[in-house]
């Protein structure tokens, strides 16, 4: 059973990849994600900046999956293998710092969608908000 769910991470980080590689690539399935992320009660800007940082979810899920297979082999992590749980690990780490830097300042710029990268960070959306509808009162 424990192997099921290590082999559930791997289709499922696989999916990501995918789609991530389709987001890339096409602007227009923009609004599509926007959509399935209707479930967070954030505001349209979290919620751009979550699909901006999706090549960085897919990453981080690559690395919870080694780490996860470490975990099940229930081996002596020594040698090579303490190489790989700690890349693994500061993979992931790395990832969740870079996932919030994207999506409150939509940097660095290179691991955001190229169709995305013009994009303000959620700080500086509500930053312009606020300075709009100041002038407008």
């Amino acid at each position: 059973m424990q192997y099921v769910i290590g082999l559930l991470f791997v289709a499922g980080s696989a999916f990501m990849t995918w789609k991530v590689t389709q987001l890339w690539r096409d602007a227009d399935l923009v609004e599509p994600f926007m959509a399935t992320f209707s479930f967070m009660p954030f505001g349209k800007e979290v919620k751009r900046g979550e699909i901006r940082s999706l090549a960085l979810t897919a990453l981080s899920l690559w690395g919870v999956t080694v780490l996860l297979f470490l975990g099940l082999w229930d081996v002596d992590i020594t040698g090579p293998l303490t190489v790989l749980f700690a890349v693994a690990l500061v993979t992931v780490l790395l990832c969740l710092l870079c996932e919030a830097s994207v999506v409150l300042f939509n940097a660095p710029k290179f691991v955001v969608p190229p169709h995305m990268r013009a994009d303000l960070g959620v700080l500086a959306a509500r930053r312009a908000n606020r300075a709009g509808g100041a002038r407008r009162t």
